[in-house]
């Protein structure tokens, strides 16, 4: 029947997929034991190339930033409140 297994439950919350798990370890283990071809190979690339695949690199191990924006009502402000912004400013 579909949709039937012998776990009516599921797997428990937290819990890893186990192909998932050994996937991961066998993709960790060639990259581990090939990286001294992969640096190789990466000095042998086109400046252009190289800054590529640097870049491609850095998300993994530099927080990706996201635009933020802060938006004031100075209209609706007092001058305690103006003045404290400004003081705040002044001595970042």
């Amino acid at each position: 029947m579909k949709g039937t297994t012998n776990n009516p439950n599921g797997r428990p919350k937290g819990q890893p997929n186990k192909v998932t798990k050994v996937l991961k370890d066998r993709i960790q283990t060639f990259l581990e034991k090939s990286w001294p071809t992969v640096e190789k190979d990466f000095k042998e690339l086109k400046p252009l190339e190289r800054i590529a695949i640097y870049e491609k690199m850095l998300k993994y191990v530099i927080p990706t930033q996201k635009e933020s924006s802060v938006k004031l009502d100075i209209e609706g402000m007092s001058d305690n409140e103006l003045n404290l912004i400004i003081n705040k400013l002044l001595n970042k």
